[in-house]
């Protein structure tokens, strides 16, 4: 059973565009009277007019990481073979199931040497048409209630199952939540397999630490109830 799928992902992106201004100014003065101009090759400068300066892009989308960035992740699938509220909370699923389970075969098996029994005294001719039809009639109610003794129990397995899903899951945020505010970390991410973190250095790695605390808590609270 896998309870927990965290996937987190941040990206930071910054942009910044500027432009560029190309100004070209005339050199030379026009001439006023075609005598004071000696060169017949002169040619006349024409001021290119000034390029209008582009404001810079505004990127509204960027974050702004605080200097003091941390990041550290737990191993999902470690924390699962090492939580003691986990491992409690399995076994007494699986003690339900199990129980559900020889229950339903009981009944099943009752239902199958009761049908036998029909079978075996019908073919003796030891019952009367009234008592086949009872018998049969009886042993119709019988399937019946198998059937939904079988979708009971799969409906209180299905429900159990969730709930205890739900309770270790809570279980595990509810205390992540307050060891990264103690820790001072930015991010605690989910590492498993084929989580949404693929890979990671074992420096950043907390999973020991938060077994050790979640399973001194998960005692604790158990000794007080």
């Amino acid at each position: 059973m896998n309870f927990l799928k965290l996937k987190l992902s941040r990206a930071v992106f910054m942009m910044a565009v500027s432009a560029s201004l190309i100004t070209f100014q005339a050199c030379n003065q026009p001439a006023t009277d075609k005598s004071a101009s000696t060169d017949d090759n002169a040619t006349e400068v024409v001021a290119t007019p000034e390029v209008e300066k582009q404001a810079p892009a505004v990127n509204n989308g960027s974050i702004t990481m605080p200097a003091n960035f941390t990041v550290a992740y737990v191993n999902t699938d470690s924390l699962m073979t090492k939580y003691d509220f986990y491992k409690d909370a399995s076994a007494e699923l699986q003690d339900f199931e199990s129980k559900a389970q020889q229950q339903y075969e009981y009944t099943a098996r009752k239902l199958q040497e009761d049908y036998d029994k029909y079978i075996e005294q019908a073919k003796a001719g030891m019952l009367t048409l009234k008592q086949q039809q009872d018998t049969e009639a009886s042993l119709q109610e019988q399937q019946q209630k198998l059937m939904g003794m079988e979708q009971t129990l799969g409906q209180q397995s299905s429900l159990r199952r969730q709930s205890v899903s739900t309770q270790v899951t809570d279980t595990i945020l509810s205390f992540l939540k307050t060891y990264r505010l103690e820790k001072d970390y930015t991010l605690i991410l989910n590492y498993g397999s084929m989580s949404g973190l693929l890979s990671a250095s074992e420096e950043l790695d907390i999973t020991d630490d938060v077994i050790e605390r979640l399973n001194s808590k998960y005692q604790f609270d158990k000794r007080q109830r």
